[in-house]
């Protein structure tokens, strides 16, 4: 079920004194699923996922990819959108369909950092989440 679908832009700036996604302009299509059922009896370890396919709105210079600043944008859209970014599938359609999942790594200096590793998306992923990809 899609609960959310939106284009999300950034320019890069700081205004709030928070980092950006990343100090290049950038936009995204966004897509929000919602990849559990109604069924009592399963539960899925990964409730969701996130599509993401670059929107390249306005200028030819917004086309940030988002592998290198996949922590920043998931953070902020998961504190927006109240997801867990562990239990979150992260998915960049592009020319190849890469795939993500936020893990923690140790606390170092108060600050926490993520062990981030892109792979190719696998075949029952992929059947699952085609007919939300055939539009975007």
């Amino acid at each position: 079920m899609i609960l959310h679908d939106f284009i999300y832009e950034w320019d890069g700036r700081t205004r709030d004194g928070n980092k950006p996604i990343s100090w290049w302009p950038g936009s995204y299509h966004v897509r929000i699923i919602k990849l559990s059922t109604n069924d009592e009896n399963v539960s899925f370890l990964v409730p969701y996922a996130v599509l993401l396919k670059n929107a390249k709105i306005q200028t030819p210079m917004k086309n940030t990819s988002l592998k290198n600043y996949i922590h920043t944008f998931a953070q902020k859209i998961s504190d927006q959108y109240n997801l867990d970014m562990r239990k979150t599938l992260w998915l960049e359609i592009d020319d190849a369909i890469r795939v993500t999942r936020l893990n923690p790594a140790p606390k170092l200096a108060g600050t926490t950092l993520f062990d981030i590793s892109w792979r190719d998306i696998r075949p029952n992923e992929l059947e699952m989440l085609k007919p939300y990809m055939d539009d975007m």
